[in-house]
């Protein structure tokens, strides 16, 4: 049973340095994290080289037959790679059971078995059960594969049922501790890779934004910056240098470019100090340019974890709107005219009118108006007309 338990803290052992590897050298290497097929052949190898080694250290039954849980090399790599890294592994087990051990009856009858370990280990492993309820079926059909292998090499069933009585326990406990070991690994690294991939996004997608972009500690300490946002504030350098340094430094060096740095810095404290959102605020710098500021605190869950500051250029906008609230001043005051005295109009009297008519009715005052009847207006009007035929002429 000792060597039994040994087996088992090998296998775990293993796992925990094919994690390390796999994540320090294997994955660095281009042509196996790009390909598919050098993957899976990577994982065939090492699990073959954990069931060979597992042969090393196992227990005579006599001078041909040995006993260990080379079978758990098989049945974890296909759990978590699939059945053509089981079968590589079966392979590479079966030839070193030959070469340990010699070409024997019971040697062919070894690799033979646990190539039928790896088939039915890869057909179990696509039903659609629970990852522990596969792993253990496939635990229980190596069992039964080495139950009919022992039975055909003593020709005793019952001698056969009293090894395998003997191994249940330990491939039972085993498999349920190199399960749960290979299932941490595995969401571990699932978990690693997913927050890789997201944070380096993440990354890229706040480097190339448009807008000035900062995150903060709640130390106030910049977690992210981009260059968007040193060319807006005038901050020389790449701005990964400046992670890990105190926000307010950076505002504090940089606040003369500001219309307002003392009303910019102290609105700054206050929005942090309150920790509500802010959407919108109006910046002014002393070179014309207009920015809006956003302002969104950050919570995972209901703890406080940091500051998203941006901000967005929108000094074309408000120059555009600028433009256009002249423009519809001008035609108001075009609409309310008349165009040959530019007097105002009966639109301008009407609307003067409702004006007035309201105050009168809030003051509870009169409301008198004179109207003229200007006789023979007409022959004004028609002297531009005579002067606009005559000219073209």
């Amino acid at each position: 049973m000792s060597q039994l338990l040994f087996n088992i803290t090998l296998i775990i052992s293993f796992l925990f340095a094919a994690s390390i590897v796999r994540e320090q050298i294997i994955y660095r290497v281009e042509g196996i994290n790009r390909y598919k097929m050098y993957r899976l052949i990577y994982y065939g190898c090492s699990y073959g080289l954990l069931g060979s080694i597992l042969m090393i250290y196992t227990i005579k039954i006599d001078s041909t037959i040995i006993l260990d849980l080379r079978f758990l090399a098989v049945t974890i790599v296909c759990l978590y790679a699939g059945m053509v890294p089981a079968i590589i592994a079966a392979c590479i087990i079966g030839i070193m059971r030959l070469l340990l051990f010699g070409i024997t009856a019971s040697g062919i009858i070894g690799a033979a078995t646990i190539m039928v370990m790896a088939l039915l280990s890869g057909w179990t492993v696509r039903l659609p059960y629970r990852p522990f309820i596969r792993f253990q079926l496939m635990n229980s059909i190596s069992l039964l594969c080495v139950f009919f292998s022992l039975s055909f090499l003593f020709k005793d069933i019952m001698y056969a049922a009293t090894i395998i009585i003997y191994l249940l326990p330990a491939s039972f406990i085993g498999g349920c501790l190199v399960y749960l070991v290979g299932r941490y690994i595995y969401v571990s690294r699932v978990t690693t890779s997913q927050h890789k991939k997201l944070s380096k996004m993440f990354s890229v997608m706040v480097q190339n934004a448009k807008t000035g972009t900062m995150i903060e500690t709640p130390e106030r300490e910049v977690a992210v910056i981009n260059q968007t946002f040193c060319d807006m504030f005038d901050i020389p350098g790449p701005p990964n240098q400046y992670v890990g340094l105190k926000s307010n430094q950076l505002f504090l060096s940089h606040a003369p470019m500001l219309k307002d740095p003392a009303r910019f810095l102290k609105t700054v404290e206050s929005t942090v100090y309150s920790k509500e959102s802010i959407i919108d605020e109006e910046i002014t710098f002393i070179n014309g340019k207009i920015y809006a500021r956003d302002y969104i605190p950050i919570y995972e869950g209901h703890v406080y974890i940091g500051h998203y500051w941006e901000y967005r250029d929108i000094t074309e906008k408000k120059k555009a709107e600028c433009d256009l609230r002249k423009a519809n001043k001008k035609l108001e005051m075009l609409s309310i005219k008349e165009g040959l005295t530019g007097l105002n109009n009966r639109r301008s009297l009407d609307k003067q009118l409702e004006i007035e008519w309201e105050y009168a009715l809030k003051e509870k005052e009169p409301l008198s108006f004179l109207l003229f009847d200007i006789d023979y207006f007409k022959a004004y009007n028609a002297i531009p007309m005579a002067i606009f035929k005559e000219t073209n002429a």
